[in-house]
């Protein structure tokens, strides 16, 4: 399983990018961070002194919009390390 984290880059929320052509929607700016414990994203967030809050898949897919799903399975893969 893959546990998300968020931490977003302000106040209000921000887009950027190109709108998801399905869609029609932007990825809000942010860091979105994988792990393949919980241990490991609690770790991260306490680090992080509250800026990361855990999100579930389905927030982290709305919050990285702008991306295709190949894209977004593409990005996760990159961020848990599975590609090389």
């Amino acid at each position: 399983m893959i546990y998300f984290s968020w931490a977003a880059d302000s106040q209000t929320e921000t887009f950027y990018g190109l709108s998801n052509p399905r869609t029609g929607r932007r990825s809000q700016v942010g860091v979105l961070s994988a792990f393949t414990s919980r241990k490991a994203r609690a770790t991260f967030i306490a680090q992080s002194q509250g800026i990361a809050v855990v999100v579930t898949r389905s927030y982290a897919r709305q919050m990285k919009a702008g991306l295709d799903d190949r894209a977004f399975n593409e990005l996760v893969a990159v961020l848990v390390g599975e590609v090389q």
